[in-house]
């Protein structure tokens, strides 16, 4: 019994939950595009228009790093638009 407490014990001392930062891609306005992505720095997703085959929704715009924007705000619009909301910010990715 003793060896089942120290093992509850030792499970619940594992760390704390981390605050999820989501995807981080730096600052977009520092890069040659600014918020619209180019095909040099987004070269894997290029021309495709799935954007959440890669990039989860509930996982990106969770962090301002930009520095002037209201980053929930910009995260509750990804969520309730979907993919149909990315090329307003982000341009067509390559798409026609």
């Amino acid at each position: 019994m003793k060896a089942l407490w120290l093992a509850l014990l030792l499970l619940a001392a594992c760390g704390e939950n981390p605050v999820n930062e989501g995807e981080n891609f730096g600052n977009l306005l520092n890069t040659s595009g600014g918020l619209v992505l180019t095909q040099a720095e987004h070269p894997t997703g290029w021309g495709h228009s799935e954007c959440t085959l890669c990039h989860n929704l509930e996982n990106i715009h969770l962090v301002d790093r930009t520095g002037i924007t209201d980053i929930v705000a910009v995260h509750n619009r990804a969520i309730s638009e979907g993919i149909s909301g990315c090329a307003a910010c982000h341009g067509t990715n390559g798409v026609p």
